[in-house]
């Protein structure tokens, strides 16, 4: 018997890898899957922020059985084997580019990420070939380290290097990078190398990272970028200080801030500030925050 199987992608902003997989599992089976069927059998819900738990509420829509995943929903629900390993339906947004993870899990203990409680410690996932699909010459990369596991890394990187296909979305830990990871980052089809700045012990660490970079030839400032975390308004001199720390280095900031804690105008304002690169470049950030309150 065909089912129905309705799918609700509550906030994610890209295409949701989850409902991909489930969506694959279940067209395989000859099933009908699509966003907000009208009659379900059966109705899947993805909740990536906490903040938008309260869509879980109802455990049914007009007596249909809703399940729920996702990290705004909870850190223990997996997909079975069966779901996660398979390749996702890149029909059902429909995508322009493959995407998966090639690691789960991380080295690090972040106090703010929910990796290491959802993912633990870092594991082979699966190689790009099992999740690319031949009619995208972009591909995704969603692990959470990378470079963690170096072996892994150079395989994985090197496949996509040898496939001809560019690099749209990555996060890489700037405290594992060396001359040869420089060398194949410098090979691979990337727009610009994402790193992270979250704290400010790492200043030291960051300025010798910045200067192997510059060393290798890469240009930091049309090629580099830096995530500069800000948990609160509690850390905003903080986050200040690392965004002028990375400016004077001549490499860009970019401010993320815990969108489960309310922003204030001058959250907002650095913001803003090290996201538009006419701005971060042109004026420094006190004269911009003069100008903003004048």
């Amino acid at each position: 018997m065909v089912k129905r199987i309705s799918l609700i992608n509550v906030d994610s902003k890209i295409p949701n890898l989850a409902l991909m997989k489930i969506s694959s599992y279940y067209k395989q089976k000859g099933d009908i899957v699509g966003f907000n069927l009208k009659n379900p059998d059966i109705i899947f819900s993805s909740i990536i922020f906490k903040k938008n738990k309260g869509f879980a509420e109802n455990n049914t829509i007009d007596g249909v059985k809703r399940v729920f995943g996702g990290s705004g929903y909870n850190l223990s629900d997996w997909l079975p084997d069966h779901v996660e390993y398979i390749k996702p339906d890149y029909d059902l947004y429909p995508s322009t580019y493959s995407q998966g993870f090639t690691t789960r899990g991380c080295i690090n203990k972040c106090h703010f990420c929910v990796v290491p409680l959802k993912e633990g410690k870092l594991q082979r996932w699966q190689h790009p070939k099992e999740f690319y699909d031949e009619r995208f010459k972009e591909i995704m990369i969603m692990d959470n380290n990378w470079l963690a596991d170096r072996d892994w890394f150079f395989d994985t990187s090197q496949w996509i290097i040898d496939q001809g296909l560019s690099i749209l979305e990555h996060g890489l830990d700037i405290r594992l990078v060396d001359r040869e990871i420089v060398g194949q980052l410098q090979d691979l089809k990337i727009k610009l190398w994402h790193f992270a700045f979250d704290f400010t012990y790492l200043e030291e660490t960051v300025r010798k990272k910045v200067e192997l970079l510059k060393d290798s030839g890469v240009n930091i400032k049309n090629k580099v970028s830096f995530y500069v975390y800000c948990d609160s308004d509690l850390e905003y001199d903080d986050a200040l200080y690392r965004c002028n720390v990375l400016r004077k280095l001549g490499t860009n900031a970019n401010v993320m801030f815990n969108c489960d804690n309310p922003k204030t105008k001058r959250i907002k304002d650095l913001m803003k500030w090290s996201w538009r690169r006419c701005l971060y470049w042109k004026i420094p950030f006190q004269e911009y925050s003069s100008l903003c309150h004048t």
